[in-house]
């Protein structure tokens, strides 16, 4: 059996010991427990840094929506220190409309876990309004007193900015859109006011165009009239039936019949303008003709007209047996033009020249005079109908007609009429015809049909 003594006396032996280890152990739990509370501090103050870093508005409030909590960005939104916010009721900063829609936020959340992209406006202690989306989930806690809702508050304002000017935009696009259209009807209506009057007048060009045709192909037949009995008297002169007749005199009456035909020549040439103006083909009869044959009588035609002025002829042809796919009267009509014309433009004691040669697979006549030219901006113009070149000492007459003709007759035999001039010095003008090999003489071509319209072709 133990002794009391000893054990009592053993249990104070042993007492300093066992309080030096409850003390050691206490110390280490006071140790871990300060260690603890500053592991807390510091994820709180880490916790409150990305609080505050935040850059939407951040709020924490109880059930009755009474802020508990703010970071810096409430207090940037709401105008209000975060510590002035906390016990204020949220809803207290919603507009009129957005208050009434508060409730109906928070039931929502009793059937979801939060609320996303709910719209409203709130009105900051400076008076301004700013639109705001709000992000609203409801915060869990053991404690009851704890239960509230988390809020997450983005300014929208540059959206809502961007949003109203893109409605600005299209409104002004769709003004615009209307104008345009309005632009486009009345254009519309302007162009068909153009094709309705432009058919009129086409119409009525035509009219007078066939009044002219008719007056035109009238007044030619009129003309025969009197040219009949010319030939008439000059048959008679010409068989001596009232006595003989000198030298001298026959070659006057040569001279007249030569003028008869040259004006039977231009009866026909108004005959065939009236004809090309009302629509109708130009008939040219085509065979060999050698070009010499008619070059060569042209002096016989233009012999007084040269004399009365003074103006030297001359005429050369680098090979006479030169032969064309022509129509000889037509080709006589056209040099007989182009020589009027040289005459007529040439003052006095200047020179006219008549050539032929060959290029290529085309006869070339040429007609130069040393007369008054013609502008550059002028020579498509004389070959239109009417258009004739005014100078100063120089005589006006004609019609303004040869020249159209004589490219359309050109045309019709498929050749070309061209001129070239330098103003002031003289022209030249220039028929191109078909050739044909020398033993084609005697042989006729194919009667060409050719359609001819009121404007000439141009180079």
């Amino acid at each position: 059996m133990m002794d009391p003594g000893r054990s009592t006396s053993s249990d104070l032996r042993d007492f300093p010991r066992r309080v030096r280890d409850a003390d050691e152990e206490l110390r280490a739990q006071n140790e871990q427990l300060i260690g603890s509370r500053q592991l807390i501090d510091r994820e709180r103050l880490r916790y409150r840094e990305l609080f505050d870093f935040a850059p939407d508005a951040y709020l924490v409030t109880d059930a009755q929506g009474n802020i508990r909590d703010a970071n810096i960005a409430a207090e940037r939104l709401f105008g209000v220190e975060p510590k002035s916010l906390t016990g204020k009721p949220v809803h207290g900063f919603f507009g009129e409309g957005s208050r009434r829609d508060y409730r109906k936020q928070l039931d929502r959340l009793c059937d979801s876990e939060r609320v996303d992209d709910w719209e409203l406006w709130i009105n900051a202690p400076s008076g301004q309004r700013i639109p705001v989306a709000i992000s609203l989930s409801r915060s869990s806690s053991r404690e009851e007193s704890k239960v509230g809702y988390r809020w997450i508050l983005r300014d929208i304002s540059k959206q809502k900015g961007i949003e109203d000017a893109l409605r600005e935009l299209n409104r002004n696009l769709e003004l615009r859109v209307a104008s345009r259209t309005t632009q486009l009807a009345a254009a519309n209506l302007k162009k068909d006011q153009l094709i309705y009057s432009e058919r009129k007048s086409r119409e009525e060009a035509e009219i007078a165009n066939r009044v002219k045709s008719d007056f035109l192909a009238l007044l030619s037949h009129e003309f025969r009239t009197p040219l009949q009995a010319i030939f008439g008297y000059t048959e008679l002169l010409e068989r001596e039936i009232h006595g003989p007749l000198n030298d001298a005199q026959r070659q006057d009456l040569k001279r007249i019949q030569q003028s008869q035909q040259h004006l039977l020549g231009l009866i026909n040439t108004i005959l065939d303008f009236a004809r090309l103006e009302s629509g109708h083909g130009l008939d040219a009869q085509m065979s060999a003709v050698r070009v010499d044959d008619i070059l060569c009588n042209m002096e016989g035609f233009i012999s007084p007209q040269l004399e009365s002025k003074n103006l030297v002829y001359s005429y050369s042809c680098e090979d006479k047996s030169l032969t064309a796919n022509a129509d000889a009267a037509k080709l006589e009509q056209i040099l007989l033009n182009l020589l009027a014309n040289a005459i007529k433009f040439t003052p006095a004691g200047g020179a006219i020249s008549l050539e032929c040669g060959a290029c290529r697979d085309h006869v070339q006549i040429h007609v130069r005079d040393t007369g008054i030219g013609i502008p550059p901006n002028k020579l498509d113009a004389i070959f239109e109908p009417f258009v004739q070149i005014r100078a100063r000492g120089m005589p006006v007459g004609g019609t303004g007609l040869g020249l159209p003709i004589s490219r359309r007759l050109a045309n019709a035999m498929g050749g070309e009429l061209t001129a070239t001039s330098v103003e002031g010095s003289g022209s030249t003008f220039t028929l191109r015809l078909p050739s044909l090999p020398v033993s084609a003489v005697g042989d006729t071509a194919p009667e060409i049909s050719a359609s001819a319209g009121l404007s000439p072709q141009k180079e």
